[in-house]
């Protein structure tokens, strides 16, 4: 009983909107008139919003987790495409050593001041694929040396805990007062399943190296430079393949 409340307090903590307020900006595709008011709705308790129907840009400053703002601007109908996240900010694709697990996602991390060398970051992120209703750990590695999977980047340089829900994932947005965002580029992310009983050690289940990203008014890019498409044909591609990832059998982790 006494762990289980110790527990629930860290991930309740863990998920106070009351600090660490952020802007994030969407690229979102409006049709008609009655666009503005319907985000403008969905939005109103979520932040301080700011839309501008001509550049298609929706900006909001807000406690909560980007991925709860890119839902429901895309219940009204419409899709979005995150184009800016905070100020100076950095993020990991986890989706590297995962061959048995298939667990991946986004972490994101956005420096809570702009006075140089004064820590703290926004944490904000998903990971999918996790066992239900789980415990894990989202560890910061020492470097960004992915050569050899998961085990060959170095030492935990930071950690903080995670659970995933009963489907399976893992929905991320909390403060950490250690972090700087600049010491971490070129470090990375790893996921990992506490020890069990008769373990010595836990086990790695995906991870991703850290790169800078685009702040807000940083990312004006409509076409996609990789392969030259536009973002609204990224946007399908990625629709598609979480279809693919909820109709795939779950791993036991």
């Amino acid at each position: 009983m006494i762990i289980d409340f110790l527990r629930d307090l860290i991930f309740k903590q863990q998920k106070m909107t009351d600090r660490g307020s952020i802007q994030m900006e969407f690229a979102v595709q409006f049709r008609g008139a009655g666009c503005v008011a319907d985000i403008n709705k969905t939005l109103s308790d979520a932040g301080t919003v700011t839309i501008d129907a001509d550049k298609g840009s929706v900006l909001i400053e807000t406690s909560l987790p980007w991925l709860d703002i890119h839902k429901r601007i895309e219940a009204t109908g419409r899709r979005a495409v995150l184009t800016g996240f905070g100020g100076q900010s950095a993020v990991a694709m986890v989706d590297h050593g995962n061959e048995l697990t298939n667990v991946r996602g986004v972490i994101r991390f956005c420096t809570l001041s702009s006075t140089p060398g004064q820590k703290g970051a926004v944490v904000d992120g998903t990971i999918d694929g996790l066992s239900h209703s789980g415990t894990f750990q989202l560890n910061v590695h020492e470097c960004g040396d992915i050569s050899a999977g998961c085990s060959s980047v170095g030492d935990v340089y930071d950690s903080s805990p995670i659970r995933s829900d009963e489907n399976g994932r893992a929905t991320i947005r909390f403060v950490n007062d250690r972090l700087d965002v600049n010491d971490l580029i070129g470090r990375s992310v790893v996921i990992t399943q506490p020890a069990e009983a008769g373990a010595q050690e836990e086990r790695r289940l995906s991870c991703g190296i850290i790169a800078r990203s685009a702040g807000i008014f940083q990312n004006y890019k409509k076409i996609c430079a990789c392969d030259g498409v536009t973002i609204w044909d990224e946007r399908n591609k990625s629709i598609a393949a979480d279809r693919d990832r909820e109709a795939a059998p779950t791993a036991s982790l």
